[in-house]
């Protein structure tokens, strides 16, 4: 089981991206970080992470998510049904990373959303290891098919990115 010591505050950007009646996937969850965030401004929000130790603690804080205990490159959700997915701090540890891309543009809606938050590719006080850690543009090499509407700061050891299926 992976836990990670977050810089950032959600509840400070995702309000800007997040709508009322907005269908989440929250991809490689963890123990929920982003889920009880996410269930306040989301209609529905599927919390999905391969670790089920690490979902039954996010089930504590977000008990209205749905959680699927599935790997971030093949879940069940259905496809063109997802608004919004986020990848927070979660795919520089996704082994298929080609398959995880793939499975996002399966269940996003057209025009439907990526909100990738993950550590910038330095020696910081705290996160992953500098030789796990991706770069932007390596990101947009994986999202090649998607466009890049915005980037933003979450913190000052992180970076931020909305893309656009």
């Amino acid at each position: 089981m992976r836990f990670v010591i977050h810089a950032e505050n959600p509840e400070e950007f995702l309000p800007r991206y997040i709508s009322p009646n907005d269908i989440v996937a929250d991809l490689g969850c963890g123990p929920g970080y982003y889920c009880k965030i996410l269930c306040k401004l989301a209609k529905k929000v599927y919390c999905i992470d391969k670790d089920c130790i690490a979902l039954s603690l996010a089930k504590e804080s977000a008990p209205s998510a749905t959680f699927l205990c599935e790997s971030a490159e093949q879940t069940s959700l259905e496809s063109d049904n997802v608004d919004i997915v986020i990848l927070a701090n979660s795919f520089h540890d996704m082994d298929k990373k080609e398959d995880v891309v793939k499975e996002i543009e399966r269940v996003l809606k057209a025009g439907g959303r990526v909100i990738i938050v993950d550590w910038k590719k330095e020696q910081t006080p705290m996160g992953p290891p500098v030789w796990k850690r991706m770069t932007e543009e390596e990101y947009l090499q994986f999202f090649k098919g998607f466009t890049l509407l915005e980037k933003f700061t979450p913190s000052p050891y992180q970076y931020g990115m909305v893309l656009k299926k």
